[in-house]
């Protein structure tokens, strides 16, 4: 599964801000909520779009 989220900071790891965009982003399009599935920042790869 793949996601593309905007973001406000400029991190490479979502996890710094809670990740909300990244879990609505997955419960929009997947309707999965990788809270539940106790996924953490080492489930997920991160790439910075330019």
């Amino acid at each position: 599964m793949t996601v593309t989220v905007t973001t406000k900071a400029s991190s490479t790891n979502l996890f710094t801000n809670g990740a909300k965009e990244l879990q609505e982003a997955y419960m929009r399009l997947y309707n999965f909520d990788y809270k539940k599935a106790s996924c953490n920042a080492g489930d997920f790869d991160f790439k910075a779009l330019d």
